[in-house]
Order: C-alpha cells, then structure tokens, then sequence
C-alpha cells in the first residue's frame, strides 16, 4: 500500500510541474507575441498588463491571433485582415484588444 500512494504522489508531482511549465511557457509566448506586434512606449509593461487581464480559455486563442497577425500578410502586404481569422483566434484578439484598452 505505501508503495503504490509513493507511485501516486510522484505521478501527482510530475503532473503539477507539466502543467506548471506549460502555463510559464503560454505566458511566455503571450509576452513574446505581444511585445513583436506592440506598439506602446514601453512594450514589457503594456504586455505585462495585458497577460494578467488575458486569461483563462481565451489565452491560447489570444496568443495564436496574436501570432497570426505578427507572421501574416494580407493581401496589401501589410497585417492581415482580422476577419480572416478564425472565430475562436477573433475571440481572442478581441480579448487582447480589451485588455489593450485597460492597460494604457
């Protein structure tokens, strides 16, 4: 019995740590997008804000929007249209937009 709660509690930790490093590394692809496509005076606090307003469901969505619009051209050369994303990266660039607005 001791053996298997010690395989247990050793699987639990190995559990915490992975989704510990998995979130540390979606904040640091929400920074990294966010500081490449801003355009605020000082992009580490701009995108620092917005991280902790942007979260949740929509934070995976908001970061692959954010890489989208960073990594395409639209048809004129410059961003793409935001309207060609798909619905769940527009709910996420709208997230991000709104956490824009609160953190100026």
């Amino acid at each position: 019995m001791v053996r298997a709660s010690r395989g247990l509690g050793a699987a639990l930790a190995t559990a915490v740590l992975t989704l510990g490093f998995s979130a540390a590394a979606q904040t640091d692809n929400f920074m990294s997008e966010c500081q490449q496509g801003s355009s605020a005076a000082d992009p580490v606090k701009a995108c620092t804000c917005m991280s902790g307003k942007v979260t949740g469901a929509v934070r995976a969505d908001a970061i692959a929007a954010m890489h989208s619009m960073n990594t395409t051209k639209g048809a004129n050369g410059g961003p793409p249209d935001p309207k060609a994303l798909p619905a769940t990266q527009q709910k996420g660039l709208e997230a991000v937009i709104a956490a824009h607005g609160q953190c100026q």
